[in-house]
């Protein structure tokens, strides 16, 4: 599966993976905050067929964090895009649920793919 697909443009450091049109039309199923680091992992999945791949964002030192309810693991309207103070600013909202911070940036802290079962 082509993971690269739409690849941010707002700046050659943010991933590929950070483009709308990818997280967006991936599963966001987990969202953890470490108050240690200060940083906040986002995991996504992505099946197409029977090739999938998950992949787990990490935002440190994040700040300005907003949760307005939350919805079931799936997909939500995701933007990661680099602000013109130079940090990165996120946020994921479906119906009734929103999240938002800001964070110093963003790395790709791991990725897989995987075999998935055929749907049908």
């Amino acid at each position: 599966m082509k993971t690269s697909e739409g690849a941010a443009d707002s700046n050659p450091d943010i991933p590929a993976l950070c483009a709308h049109d990818v997280l967006s039309q991936s599963d966001l199923f987990y969202v953890h905050f470490d108050e240690r680091g200060r940083s906040a992992t986002l995991g996504f999945s992505r099946v197409d067929g029977t090739e999938g791949v998950e992949f787990f964002l990490r935002f440190p030192e994040v700040r300005d964090v907003r949760v307005r309810g939350w919805g079931a693991p799936g997909r939500k309207d995701v933007h990661v895009d680099r602000a013109a103070d130079g940090t990165v600013q996120v946020s994921a909202s479906s119906d009734g649920s929103s999240l938002r911070f800001r964070a110093a940036g963003v790395v790709l802290s791991r990725e897989r793919d995987f075999l998935a079962a055929a749907h049908g």
